[in-house]
């Protein structure tokens, strides 16, 4: 275990309480672990000034050759690249178009996506203007549904891919063809489907004129970063809508530091032998379903399924219901270590992604004495 992660004088100067993180990647509890290094990039790029725009387009054409796209972007965030991806097909590089939004005034500003796509980013193609527009229902939509929703004001179609079960409607290659039939791009949100890291590549083999992945999460980059992939047109859009320029993208710049902790983590990424990892995070979470599993009203099992868990999990189903999981989560989450463990789909689940090795023993330990009544 890192004891120093835990000890950390810089959180403790100002009175804040470290955690185990056995609750995946979640924004909310600082993404991922950066790899010394990421690190030891960020600082050495940190002793050097550079012209950013050199560098986002040096760090692009890096992150196009990993993707396999006409060209890339370092953006904060996937968030940060919807945003700009949503700019970028409505004004492309006309610089009064550029200037003016989020006001669309006589421009085309409907982002079009199938009813049942999650809902939790939409605000980020709000931020820029765009208006959303629905077609299907909650269980999707049908190609004549899709294609009876472009109208003269669709600037892209979205398709957002996500954690849990398969949702149902078109698959996001049918609708590159419906939109591309149309002339209208479709933007992909893949922020955090990774692993595996084949996703990197695959959407932009789908059709996507754009895609967005997060890189704080398993990609392991600074959390504040993300990468844009896509064609080259729309990219250099959305490098114009980006900052330091004074345009829409302007509060989400990306500095130099994080810029070449990201291209760093990105190459560490693709490098690492995704196997291995996996199978020492399914290690650890066996551990923790073994040693649980059975106590009375406790059912225990590892799921990695790609789908809801895109790396192995122990989750967590508990006779007590709601109650009783937040109970649980309550008591890992104010003890000492501090955990954290993810509530999902009715239940808990201790994701592996960043639990260093030897935790998964703490974490066994602080489950079993709270289970056991």
């Amino acid at each position: 275990m890192n004891i120093r992660s835990l000890n950390n004088p810089v959180y403790a100067q100002f009175g804040v309480i470290p955690l185990i993180n056995a609750g995946g990647t979640h924004t909310t509890h600082g993404g991922s672990m950066m790899r010394q290094e990421v690190r030891d990039a960020m600082s050495l790029a940190s002793e050097s000034f550079v012209d950013l725009v050199e560098l986002k387009r040096a760090t692009g054409k890096f992150v196009a050759e990993i993707t396999g796209a006409e060209a890339g972007l370092i953006c904060s965030g996937a968030a940060g690249g919807l945003v700009l991806a949503t700019a970028a097909v409505m004004t492309g590089t006309n610089e009064a178009k550029i200037s003016q939004i989020p006001n669309t005034t006589g421009i085309k500003n409907e982002i079009l996506t199938q009813a049942n796509n999650p809902e939790g980013y939409l605000k980020c193609h709000e931020y820029a203007g765009a208006k959303l527009t629905f077609t299907g229902d909650k269980n999707g939509a049908t190609a004549d549904q899709l294609n009876a929703a472009i109208t003269d004001r669709t600037a892209a179609v979205l398709y957002t891919y996500a954690y849990g079960p398969a949702r149902g409607g078109l698959t996001a290659s049918e609708v590159a063809d419906i939109a591309h039939e149309a002339g209208i791009p479709i933007i992909v949100d893949g922020a955090a489907m990774l692993p595996p890291k084949s996703n990197l590549t695959k959407y932009i083999s789908e059709g996507a004129d754009l895609v967005t992945f997060s890189g704080g999460k398993y990609i392991g980059g600074p959390q504040s970063t993300g990468i844009l992939a896509g064609r080259s047109d729309l990219i250099e859009s959305a490098l114009m809508n980006s900052g330091p320029s004074m345009a829409i993208g302007r509060p989400q710049k990306v500095g130099r530091e994080e810029m070449i902790g990201m291209a760093t983590a990105l190459q560490l990424f693709v490098e690492t032998d995704d196997t291995l990892r996996l199978v020492e995070m399914r290690d650890q979470a066996e551990y923790i379903s073994s040693q649980i599993d059975g106590i009375q009203g406790v059912n225990a099992e590892v799921i990695h399924d790609h789908l809801s868990y895109h790396v192995p999990n122990c989750v967590i189903t508990l006779d007590g219901g709601q109650d009783e999981i937040d109970r649980v989560w309550n008591e890992m989450h104010d003890g000492t270590p501090r955990i954290y463990i993810a509530r999902n789909h009715g239940g808990l689940a201790a994701n592996m992604v960043n639990v260093s090795p030897g935790q998964e023993k703490t974490i066994a330990e602080r489950l079993k004495q709270i289970l056991i009544k």
